[in-house]
């Protein structure tokens, strides 16, 4: 850990004034009125506001003269529904977004004619498609650096225009629509560094090919219930999420590829394990692993959300802990990985699996274990499992083996387990 200290000026000796203004008048100008803020240019001034709400910067313009045209070549849009509903007093939710849909166009119609960095819309609630792609022909003109938009549209699923493939200037794009969104075979921006897709219908993930520069990719809630083959590659990609992956969502048998000779962070949140038919993943340092159900199946509990169903082998711990085991060993290059506590119950349910199937992890150096509980209690066959193919969490022990979001640990026949590795 570095510590650094920052000295505070010192006093000049002898009580001499330093050289400069005298000290009399700098007090003075201290204690009166000025107002500093509107003296910043505008680069600042902006930099100070890309942290609120459109709404909030737009009302700046009653502050002064200074302010009244500031937010007109202000690069950062970011238009919030809860921010904007909040200020307004309205007993119907139609007048509502009828109001922020025509506040949207305010600005952008009175903005001054000049590049925007950031264009965001954030209302989740049922949306006019013509407002998400007015902000996206207005962000291609303007060469935004970064979309972000997070919204619903339930009639169905959005369209992104043309005009948005040409976007050269684009490096971060969110789309994230409860109601799905309608990807074509390719994106093709160039420029692109990372990608958030969320809410996405029936793509075979060719489009991450078209993106060259990709580095981040996170993809949630995606339904592929049409789709044989899913690819993603990306021969750039560092950093990959894939969220809330739901085996009724997915066709029975699809197959996952991922080619990304670069990635080095994996994270999986899903209900049910995720298989990769074709993967290489030799660079992966960090993986974080999280399974979303629980049931009641003798001691362990197994929740599946309602409407949702799960394949044939899962509905038994055997089945269930055959697939997780499968899993986790695509992941053998690891140096540290993350899992949530329902995976290590599940795994102590099948020892017989856990000796037949040893640990790939030889480079691990790190075991996290996510929970909400303060007492934790990791098996011994379990931990045994993970410590006897690394080498370097034999000799750190309790060091290496760390938990998160909880203030104890402890493991059953812990020295049996340590002196056996």
């Amino acid at each position: 850990m570095e510590i650094i200290i920052l000295e505070t000026d010192r006093q000049p000796q002898n009580n001499q004034e330093p050289t400069g203004e005298p000290r009399t008048r700098k007090r003075s100008s201290l204690n009166n009125n000025e107002d500093r803020i509107s003296t910043l240019p505008n680069v600042l001034l902006h930099h100070i506001l890309s942290f609120v709400d459109a709404v909030q910067v737009v009302q700046t313009c009653v502050l002064s003269k200074r302010w009244m045209n500031v937010w007109k070549s202000h690069p950062y849009l970011d238009f919030n529904f809860e921010t904007f509903s909040s200020l307004i007093n309205s007993d119907y939710y139609d007048d509502e977004v009828n109001n922020f849909t025509d506040f949207i166009y305010h600005v952008l119609v009175r903005r001054h004619n000049l590049k925007a960095v950031k264009i965001s819309l954030d209302i989740l609630r049922d949306t006019r498609c013509s407002l998400v792609e007015s902000l996206i022909y207005y962000a291609v003109k303007h060469h935004v650096e970064e979309i972000s938009i997070n919204t619903a549209h339930w009639d169905m699923p959005i369209v992104l225009p043309h005009c948005f493939f040409d976007c050269e200037s684009l490096r971060s794009l969110k789309l994230k629509v409860d109601g799905g969104i309608a990807l074509p075979k390719s994106l093709g921006l160039q420029s692109l560094k990372t990608l958030h897709l969320g809410g996405a219908r029936n793509f075979d993930g060719k489009i991450f090919s078209s993106c060259p520069n990709l580095e981040n990719l996170k993809i949630e809630d995606i339904c592929l219930n049409t789709i044989e083959n899913f690819n993603i590659h990306a021969l750039n990609l560092k950093s990959l999420e894939i969220l809330n992956w739901r085996y009724s969502r997915i066709m029975r048998g699809c197959k996952v590829m991922l080619f990304a000779p670069k990635l080095t962070s994996f994270k999986f949140d899903g209900n049910t394990p995720l298989f990769w038919s074709e993967v290489n993943l030799t660079s992966l340092d960090d993986v974080n692993v999280v399974l979303q159900r629980y049931h009641h199946s003798h001691n362990y509990p197994f929740y599946v959300v309602e409407d949702e169903y799960i394949s044939e082998e899962d509905e038994t711990e055997q089945g269930l802990g055959l697939n997780l085991i499968k899993m986790l060993h695509q992941f053998c290059s690891a140096k540290s990985l993350t899992l949530s506590m329902n995976i290590i119950e599940i795994l102590s349910e099948v020892p017989d699996a856990l000796d037949k199937h040893p640990s790939p992890f030889s480079n691990l150096k790190y075991l996290k274990l996510k929970t909400d509980h303060k007492d934790v209690t990791l098996p011994a066959h379990v931990l045994n499992y993970f410590l006897r193919s690394s080498s370097f969490l034999k000799a750190q022990t309790h060091e290496a083996v760390k938990l998160f979001e909880g203030s104890s640990f402890h493991y059953q026949n812990a020295c049996e387990c340590l002196s056996s590795a």
